[in-house]
């Protein structure tokens, strides 16, 4: 069993898709949909940073990288603190409420962790996400459990819907009431249920 988070969310569908003989559940958590996806319309509800990053993407490598050299230096030494107003319009006021005592300081360190030593995996999950991911979504036969919420403003609550229709075995979990950080501070012993009960 999987569970891809965010930008994990294609990573967990592509486990489902090529490695049925060894995943026997998956789950999204906010995950995008593929670019481009027919009758949705891809940036419409991310916060105003994301739509520059996904637009710096499609314009090409050299725009992302003006991006990343800009934005490198505030999440590498990002503070609980500070990590809420560093996200700045991707979160509203359902997400900035989980952003306080030790998420807020898990989601700090893990910016950290992860552009410690260069924003390289970061532009290249960028790159991805607007490139065909390899597999296609119909080869998926296991369950796969779409979790997304409502006030998500990093991955729009359309990429969720977009997924359920989608994903031939969805099992769609659309949530009125949560963000994208929300998911992971309230729900996800609920998520990890879901899951083993499907891959019993």
């Amino acid at each position: 069993m999987t569970i891809g988070w965010s930008g994990g969310g294609p990573h967990a569908l592509a486990a489902a898709a090529l490695l049925p003989d060894r995943i026997r559940a998956a789950a999204t958590m906010g995950g995008v949909a593929t670019y481009p996806a027919d009758g949705l319309d891809y940036l419409a509800g991310m916060g105003a940073e994301n739509i520059e990053e996904f637009e710096a993407a499609l314009e090409g490598p050299e725009a992302l990288l003006v991006l990343k050299e800009r934005n490198w230096p505030i999440f590498r030494a990002v503070t609980g603190a500070e990590v809420a107003d560093a996200l700045g319009d991707l979160v509203d006021e359902v997400d900035r409420g989980s952003l306080t005592g030790e998420f807020s300081e898990w989601t700090a360190s893990a910016f950290r962790e992860g552009l410690r030593e260069s924003y390289w995996g970061w532009f290249d999950d960028d790159m991805a996400f607007v490139h065909p991911w390899g597999f296609e979504l119909d080869a998926i036969r296991v369950p796969v459990h779409i979790w997304q919420g409502r006030h998500d403003r990093m991955v729009p609550y359309a990429h969720g819907e977009w997924l359920a229709r989608h994903v031939p075995t969805a099992v769609p979990h659309l949530l009125e009431d949560h963000g994208h950080l929300t998911l992971a501070v309230d729900s996800f012993g609920w998520i990890l249920d879901e899951l083993m009960a499907s891959g019993r």
